[in-house]
C-alpha cells in the first residue's frame, strides 16, 4: 500500500545476526482533514490560458538559465514579482540535427497545481534535415494561482526541474553522474600515472574521469566492460588533462544491480511511499549500537528503476543508533527508487538477504 509522505520518515531496525525492522513511522493527517479528503468526489481541473513567447520577450533571469541548461531535457520557471506572471521554459535538450520540436499543448490548474502537457516532434527517418546541433525549447507565460508545477509529455514522461530547488541535500565538494562506458585510456609517463575512463551520460554528452593507476583502481577498472552502464562519484578537485580534455578525479565506481533484486523474495518488503520530496533524507534507527565500519554503501544503498546505484552519503549519529541516507543530488521527479538494507552477515547460512523499500518521488516542484 502506498502512503503519502508528509514528514520525515524513521525506519527502526535491530542489529545482530540480521537487521530486523520494527516499524516505519510517519505523521498522519488530522482526522478532520482526512475526512474532508474522503468526502471530495474529484479534483477540479481548470484549463488555463497561456501565451507562447519568444526568447527575446522572456525575462533575462530566465533566458540566462536557458542558456546554462540548454543541453539538458527538463524545465525551468520564473515568477515576475511585479505582475505575478509565471514563465515556464520547457527544453528537449541537445539534438544532433534540425527537425526536432517541442510545444506546450495545455496548462491546467488542478487545485493550485499547474499541470503542463507537452508535445514532442521528431523528424522522419527520410527527412532532409539541417546538419547542425539544435536545442529545441518553448517558453510560455501565464497567470496562475499555482504553488506547484508538473510538466509531462503526451507519453506521461515527467520532465525534471533543472534549476536550483533550494535544497540543502547537495553535498559540497563531490558530485556524481551515470552513463555508458565508452573508452578506457592509460597514461604512464614521467609526469603522470593515471587511468582515464570516458562515459556518455544520459544527455548524450561525453565526460572524462581519472584515477591513480594503482593496483586497487586497476582491479576495479579491469572488471569494467565497454558499453556497460556505470554510476560514478567524483570529486570537484584539480582536473587532469588527456588529449587536451579535462578529467575530474574519481572517488567511486558503481555497476548497476541485478533488477531481479526488485522482486527477490529473500528480501522482506517494507512499506512503500509515494509523493516523496526530491531531497528526502531517510533515517534508519537501530535498537543497538552499530559499528562505523558496517555503515557503508555495500550494506545500505539506493538504486533507481534501471538498477543504477544512486550515490548517497551515510551519516552515523553520535549515539551510533541512527544512520541518515542523504542523496548527493536531488532525486528525479516522478521516478521510482529502492532503498536496500542488507543483513549483517555473522556466518549464518540463512537465505534471508535483508530489507527492501520502494519510494516514488513527487512529479511536481513547489514554486518559490
Amino acid at each position: 500500500m502506498l502512503k503519502k509522505v508528509v514528514t520525515s520518515i524513521c525506519i527502526t531496525l535491530a542489529v545482530g545476526v540480521m537487521y530486523m525492522p520494527i516499524s516505519v513511522r510517519a505523521q498522519t493527517l488530522p482526522k478532520a482533514t482526512a475526512y474532508a479528503m474522503q468526502q471530495s468526489e474529484s479534483f477540479v481541473y481548470n484549463k488555463q490560458k497561456f501565451d507562447t513567447i519568444s526568447y527575446d520577450n522572456a525575462p533575462k533571469a530566465l533566458t540566462k538559465e536557458i542558456d546554462l541548461y540548454k543541453d539538458n531535457k527538463g524545465f525551468l520557471y520564473y515568477i515576475d514579482k511585479n505582475s505575478s506572471d509565471l514563465y515556464v521554459a520547457v527544453m528537449a535538450g541537445e539534438k544532433p540535427t534540425g527537425g526536432y520540436e517541442i510545444k506546450v499543448n495545455s496548462v491546467e490548474d488542478v487545485e493550485g497545481r499547474a499541470n503542463i502537457l507537452l508535445e514532442e516532434t521528431i523528424p522522419d527517418n527520410d527527412a532532409i534535415l539541417p546538419q547542425m546541433v539544435t536545442y529545441p525549447y518553448a517558453i510560455i507565460k501565464a497567470q496562475l494561482p499555482a504553488f506547484r508545477i508538473s510538466v509531462k509529455n503526451s507519453s506521461g514522461e515527467v520532465y525534471n526541474y533543472l534549476g536550483s530547488n533550494g535544497s540543502d541535500s547537495d553535498i559540497v565538494g563531490a558530485s556524481w553522474t551515470s552513463g555508458i562506458l565508452k573508452n578506457i585510456y592509460t597514461e604512464n609517463n614521467s609526469k603522470n600515472n593515471f587511468v582515464f575512463i570516458e562515459i556518455q551520460d544520459t544527455f548524450g554528452k561525453y565526460q572524462l574521469f581519472y584515477a591513480s593507476n594503482t593496483d586497487e583502481w586497476k582491479h576495479k577498472i579491469n572488471n569494467l566492460k565497454l558499453d556497460s552502464t556505470l554510476s560514478l562519484q567524483y570529486v570537484l578537485g584539480t582536473p587532469e588533462k588527456y588529449n587536451e580534455k579535462s578529467a575530474f578525479p574519481l572517488s567511486q565506481i558503481n555497476l548497476p544491480v541485478d533488477k531481479n533484486l526488485f522482486t527477490d523474495k529473500n528480501f522482506k518488503e517494507l512499506e512503500s511511499y509515494s509523493d516523496v520530496s526530491q531531497d528526502k533524507k531517510w533515517t534508519l534507527t537501530f535498537k543497538q549500537e552499530i559499528k562505523k565500519e558496517n555503515v557503508n554503501s555495500s550494506k545500505i544503498y539506493v538504486v533507481d528503476g534501471d538498477g543504477t546505484i544512486i550515490p548517497t552519503a551515510l551519516s552515523l549519529s553520535e549515539d551510533k543508533k541512527c544512520v541518515q541516507v542523504i542523496p548527493y543530488k536531488p532525486y528525479k521527479l516522478g521516478k521510482k527508487y529502492y532503498l536496500f538494507v542488507i543483513k549483517n552477515l555473522n556466518g549464518t547460512n540463512s537465505s534471508f538477504k535483508g530489507y527492501r523499500m520502494n519510494f516514488q518521488i513527487t512529479d511536481s516542484v513547489p514554486i518559490k
